[in-house]
């Protein structure tokens, strides 16, 4: 149920910068994100000097920042199933559009991004989770090239 603050400016200082977002773009994430349980609450902020990329930054304790990238950008034909059990935590019904999130490591000139462990949110609800596969077709670091 959206509110009157939804539309606040909000202006994050993240580890890549700047970026700009609205109150209406804090996502919940419930159980949080491995190695971060306690964080729950993340802006998807973005910036014309980060695009395509995304900052997810956190807003709790530690107030991690990630850049993120939607993994169909990286690999053509992208599908990472959700269980009823994921769909449900997500308030997700039947086929709505649901925003894809992975999380991308950098190393000096060499960049990857995990394929396998998508955040999955749905922004009618801002309600996400990251979907940890113990099987997956994709890597956890899959060659992301730097231009």
């Amino acid at each position: 149920m959206p509110d009157a603050d939804t539309n606040a400016a909000l202006e994050i200082d993240t580890r890549f910068g700047k970026c700009a977002a609205l109150a209406a773009d804090v996502v919940v994430l419930p159980e949080g994100m491995p190695g971060f349980e306690r964080c729950r609450r993340f802006v998807l902020a973005s910036s014309p000097d980060i695009a395509p990329f995304t900052c997810v930054h956190g807003l709790d304790e530690p107030r991690p920042s990630f850049l993120a990238i939607d993994p169909h950008l990286v690999v053509d034909g992208y599908a990472s199933p959700l269980d009823p059990v994921q769909r449900q935590r997500i308030d997700v019904s039947g086929d709505e559009p649901l925003l894809w999130l992975s999380l991308v490591h950098t190393d000096g000139d060499r960049a990857t991004v995990n394929l396998r462990a998508p955040l999955v949110i749905n922004p009618r609800r801002m309600l996400g989770l990251q979907v940890v596969a113990a099987q997956s077709a994709y890597p956890l670091d899959h060659p992301l090239p730097i231009d």
